[in-house]
């Protein structure tokens, strides 16, 4: 899924699938299967074209964007396999300096790494100075 500038969505106007595919940049038929299966609204249905309110597709899309995010509490880790928060194996995390600073007050950066403990991949974290836990 993509990261749809959600600016360029006038909310008073309408548009059909081909002026919405070609505002995001996608294809029609992803405009289509929006539509039929996952719960776009549209204007009238059956009618020709299918009209969808600039408003109704502006609050889909925030809210398949909003879906998407989440927030790792202080031991979580992201791990890319298994697509989700997860915590490290005990024993397997370590903090290392990586000699940047960052900020506006130049904080240390530190690197928090370890085993996904459902996968056993590496996985890494980024930290500010103070904050390595």
């Amino acid at each position: 899924m993509g990261n749809y500038n959600l600016r360029l969505i006038k909310l008073r106007r309408s548009y059909n699938i081909t002026e919405m595919a070609r505002l995001l940049g996608i294809d029609r038929k992803t405009c289509q299967r929006w539509i039929k299966t996952e719960g776009l609204k549209v204007i009238e249905k059956g009618e020709n074209p299918l009209l969808i309110m600039g408003a109704d597709l502006h609050s889909f899309l925030k809210s398949r964007q909003d879906k998407k995010r989440f927030i790792l509490g202080k031991s979580e880790f992201y791990c890319m396999k298994c697509k989700k928060p997860v915590k490290t194996k005990t024993g397997s995390e370590k903090v290392v300096k990586t000699g940047k600073r960052i900020g506006k007050n130049g904080l240390e950066q530190f690197i928090k790494t370890g085993l996904c403990e459902i996968c056993g991949i590496p996985v890494n974290r980024f930290l500010r100075g103070g904050r390595q836990n």
